[in-house]
């Protein structure tokens, strides 16, 4: 799932909600995956962090790209990011889960929508493999809303995500060869669609620090659930902090 790459993006947006439009903030982080593929490890990914909005360009979290319209409480982005989901079949503790393909992480890009304002934010976007791992793509929307408490600020999101079944079927399919291979039955996904719900904290520490915390839930959807690479669980989970120094 795309659930890194959007968590990021959330987590790094609200880490940096009292900068100003032009400032740059620098972070790490570090979240954890919990995936739904069978007796898999966790995957950890150690990051750092880039915040930058100017007039015409943007780089955010693990994603840079430009403006093609911006004015006060809408932005029109097309962004280029790396898509973090992968599946490594040396990590699971399945035998038979052992013996599939493993399935790369690539490079996305990401067209995308946001409207801002006193009532939250909205966004709606589509982002699409271009190193042909999965030839696949999702369309996301979202939305959010912040409060301000002191030097907190608490950022619940309620969205969707919708996979095309190119993607569902390099990620959670099962070929012939594979089938024969590891004794599991052959799968073929189908598109599909899944409710996500987020949960962003972050706390100023002074004018330039800033920690946040961050979690991330989407229900996966009966095509994911009905793989034989998966273990039927109904949601899977990715966690993670961080901290930030905003430049003045």
């Amino acid at each position: 799932m795309n659930m890194s790459r959007t968590l990021i993006a959330a987590a790094v947006a609200v880490a940096s909600f009292s900068a100003a439009a032009g400032d740059l903030s620098i972070g790490a982080t570090t979240f954890l995956n919990f995936p739904a593929y069978k007796d898999a490890d966790v995957q950890v990914y150690p990051l750092p962090l880039i915040k930058y909005e100017g007039d015409h360009f943007y780089v955010d979290g693990i994603e840079a790209g430009t403006f093609l319209f911006k004015n006060e409480n809408q932005k029109v982005k097309l962004g280029l990011g790396w898509m973090p989901q992968y599946f490594d079949a040396s990590k699971s503790d399945d035998a038979q889960i052992n013996r599939l393909d493993d399935r790369k992480s690539t490079l996305a890009a990401d067209f995308s929508y946001e409207l801002e304002g006193k009532f939250g934010k909205v966004t709606l976007g589509i982002t699409a493999d271009l190193l042909g791992e999965s030839d696949g793509y999702l369309v996301h929307g979202g939305y959010s809303y912040t409060w301000l408490i002191n030097r907190t600020a608490v950022t619940p999101s309620v969205g969707f995500m919708w996979a095309d079944s190119k993607f569902n079927d390099y990620y959670y399919g099962i070929s012939a060869a594979e089938s024969r291979r590891s004794g599991l039955a052959a799968y073929k996904a189908d598109s599909s669609i899944s409710p996500v719900l987020g949960l962003n904290v972050a706390h100023r520490i002074d004018a330039n620090w800033t920690v946040f915390g961050s979690t991330y839930m989407k229900f996966l959807s009966s095509e994911v659930k009905d793989s034989p690479m998966t273990e039927g669980k109904s949601a899977a989970w990715t966690v993670g902090a961080g901290v930030m120094y905003h430049f003045d």
